[in-house]
This record gives structure tokens, C-alpha cells and sequence, in this order.
């Protein structure tokens, strides 16, 4: 016999819930039907957990919710300032060695392995991936914002992801929605701005483009968004196909890589390194932050005419320093900021925006919290198999393929 859970939604986080025993029991041959309302919509169909240790822990994904695991003693509840610091090293460079890890952190490299581990296993890292870069193929990554009128945010969130621009949407208080995408070409801003609108029932749109202000983002790539180079080395498919191995785990060994490649481990450091240093390769970490009880605001910060907003966002990185915090800019609103971060409490985001409001470039700041976040696959997560088939049709083999536009 297994029971049936009860669900308790967590507070800030209405698409993330623990399921405890409510001491009901259902044949174990049987699936448990769970009916929950949320967002005055019924989800169903949820597995039955696999133990009664612990909290089974649910999200969000594109079809439904399903349960990802179950969190035992020595899982990640609540994230420290170590765990914290952890996530932006490892954020700032994907393939950092457990060595440079401890290092960094004071502590062994058994406990940077576990605290990586458990982060992992929590959902607080979801995916550690490669893409072939954003300026290496021109593509131009975009926001969409504005307030929702529709009654599901998860129906919401199903209907953005069915676009093939949609990379990330983030649902904020009062139906706030906030949706990165990646385009091929600025030709595709309209039709994208558009889908949004629609999708989401936005009742006004902001639309801006990803601005790179030299200096305000120097350690940290945000959403591929670097200056794009006057040329490139040409991806041959040995590049392409160790891009495609690196996506099931960006922290994969060289000499797993080669082995599954068939090459040496000499030329696939080699060609790493040639694709990393010429800014042809993007290695990334997708959080959730949020699953480990850590707060996640988006703040619109105005800054006055005349205003250098890489030299204010520098200052306030420098003076309020988040260990999970970075700024975007946009091409389209030279005097805004738009400042994500991560904390574990509420009374320091306070403190913190009371004083950046008095700041003498800050004109305004509009804070919100963002309690559901949502990364998807784009074009740009298919391409590279797609160039290698294009490229072995057309018998190019070893140069760099065409990229494929619609």
C-alpha cells in the first residue's frame, strides 16, 4: 500500500511544492491521481513517490508537473553563503576544477564535490550545457515584459515554450511576465514581440534588445551577451561534435570526450581551448535558485539623463554585493538597468534597495519578485547537429557549414 500525499505549496513559490503524508493509502499497483488547484487550473497524473523519506519535491516542466526526486538527510534544503559562492564560480566558469573550487572556497575538494553534488540533485542547477555562441552566430537576444491578463500562468508558461525563440520566462507579482528570447536575425523582433503578446494576453509590450555596456558584466557573460568579434575561426564538424557531447554535461572529462569521439585527448584540448578562447563556444549553468529557499527579484532601475550605466552598475555590484546578482542592459532604453539577484532574505533586499534608491544616479526603482522561472531549448540548442547534416549533404565535411535560417 502507498499513501496519498497532500500537497503544500511553498510560500513565494506557487509552481514548486513539498508533498507530505496526509495518512490516506491507495493500492500500490495503482497510479496515485492528485488533483490540485492552482491558478484555477487541475493538474493531474502525478507519480507516486518512491519513498516516504523526506519531502518529494515537484516543478514545473512544459507537459505537467513530475516529481524529480526525493530530498533526503544529506540533500541541499536551504542554500549558505558558501553554496551561494559556489553557484557563481561555477556560473562564471562551467569547467573549473574541484581544486580551483576549494581553493576558492576554503574548504576540501570531497566538500566542493558534495556541495556541487547536492545542488545538482536539488534542481538549484538544472543544466550544464554548451551552445555554439550567441555573437558567433549573430543572433540577437531580446526582452518581452509586460503585465498578463490571463488566469494560468502555467498555461502561459506551456504556450511561450512553444516557440523556438523562447529561452527563459520569469513570472513576477501582480501577472508580471518576463520573457528572454534568442533570434536568428533583428528581422524576427516583430514576429517574437508579437507571439508573446498573444501567448501571455500582455496588455502592453516592452520590447528592448541586449545592450553589451564594455565593463558592466566583465567576469560574467549574461545570457551570451559579449561583444561580437570582426572574425571567427571556422567550426570544423570535430568542433561541432565535441559542442554536442559537451551539451549532456559541460563538465565532462577531455578524455571521456575523446573517447567517445574517437580522437586524442591532446587535440580535444586543443580544439576546447581554440573554441573557448575565440569566443566561439558558450559553456553555461542553468539555475533555479528559488528550490533552495533563496528569493529571486527583478528590479527596473532609472537612472538619470546623462547617467553611465556601466559605471553605476559597478558600484552597486561592488557596494551590495550579492554572491548570485548581475545586470542588463538594452539598446532601446539608454537610462534603465535591469538588476536580477538572488538572496536568502528579505529583510537584506530591503536594506538594500532603501539605500540604492537614495543613490544620486538612481531616478526610480520598480523591485519584483519572481517566484516561477522556466529555461527553454531554442533553435540555437539544435544547431549544431543540424550543421553537421547539412554540411556531410552538401560535402563541405571539415569547413564551416551555412547556418540554417528560416
Amino acid at each position: 500500500m502507498s499513501r496519498v500525499q497532500e500537497a503544500v505549496v511553498e510560500t513565494g513559490t506557487p509552481a514548486v511544492f513539498q508533498m507530505r503524508d496526509s495518512g490516506c493509502e491507495l493500492d500500490s499497483q495503482s497510479s496515485s491521481l492528485l488533483l490540485l488547484r492552482l491558478y484555477g487550473i487541475f493538474l493531474a497524473d502525478l507519480s507516486p513517490p518512491a519513498s516516504t523519506r523526506g519531502n518529494n519535491i515537484y516543478h514545473a516542466t512544459p507537459s505537467a508537473y513530475h516529481l524529480v526526486g526525493v530530498r533526503e538527510e544529506m540533500s541541499l534544503s536551504k542554500m549558505d553563503d558558501t553554496d551561494r559562492k559556489l553557484l557563481m564560480l561555477i556560473v562564471t566558469n562551467p569547467r573549473i576544477s574541484y581544486r580551483e573550487l576549494s581553493k576558492s572556497l576554503g574548504i576540501t575538494k570531497q566538500a566542493a564535490f558534495r556541495r556541487l553534488q547536492a545542488l545538482k540533485e536539488s534542481g538549484v542547477i538544472e543544466e550544464m550545457t554548451a551552445d555554439i555562441s550567441v555573437p558567433y552566430l549573430g543572433a540577437i537576444p531580446v526582452a518581452v515584459f509586460g503585465i498578463s491578463t490571463a488566469p494560468s500562468v502555467l498555461k502561459v508558461f506551456d504556450r511561450l515554450g512553444e516557440c523556438e525563440f523562447t529561452r527563459r520566462v520569469i513570472a513576477g507579482c501582480g501577472n508580471y511576465i518576463y520573457v528572454n528570447g534568442i533570434l536568428r536575425d533583428l528581422s524576427e523582433l516583430d514576429e517574437f514581440a508579437g507571439f508573446v503578446k498573444r501567448a501571455a494576453r500582455l496588455r502592453e509590450v516592452t520590447v528592448g534588445t541586449f545592450a553589451h555596456d564594455p565593463g558592466l558584466m566583465p567576469h560574467y557573460v549574461v545570457d551570451g551577451i559579449t561583444n561580437r568579434k570582426p572574425s571567427y575561426k571556422r567550426l570544423t564538424n570535430l568542433d561541432l561534435r565535441i559542442i554536442i557531447s559537451l551539451k549532456e554535461d559541460v563538465r565532462k572529462p577531455v578524455k571521456d570526450i575523446a573517447e567517445e569521439l574517437g580522437v586524442s585527448a591532446k587535440t580535444v584540448r586543443r580544439r576546447l581551448d581554440d573554441m573557448v578562447s575565440g569566443g566561439a563556444l558558450d559553456l553555461h549553468v542553468r539555475t533555479d535558485s528559488p528550490l533552495a529557499g533563496d528569493l529571486m527579484f527583478v528590479v527596473h532601475v532609472t537612472l538619470r539623463d546623462g547617467a553611465d550605466r556601466a559605471a553605476v552598475g559597478r558600484r552597486l555590484l561592488s557596494k551590495y554585493p550579492f554572491e548570485d546578482a548581475f545586470f542588463v542592459s538594452y539598446n532601446d532604453f539608454p537610462n534603465m538597468l535591469a538588476w536580477i539577484f538572488w538572496t536568502g532574505e528579505m529583510s537584506e533586499m530591503r536594506r538594500i534597495l532603501t539605500a540604492v534608491d537614495e543613490d544620486e544616479d538612481v531616478v526610480a526603482l520598480m523591485p519584483n519578485l519572481g517566484y516561477l522561472m522556466r529555461i527553454y531549448s531554442t533553435w540555437q540548442d539544435k544547431l549544431p547537429q543540424q550543421l553537421i547534416h547539412a554540411s556531410e549533404e552538401d560535402g563541405t565535411g571539415s569547413r564551416r557549414p551555412t547556418l540554417i535560417r528560416r
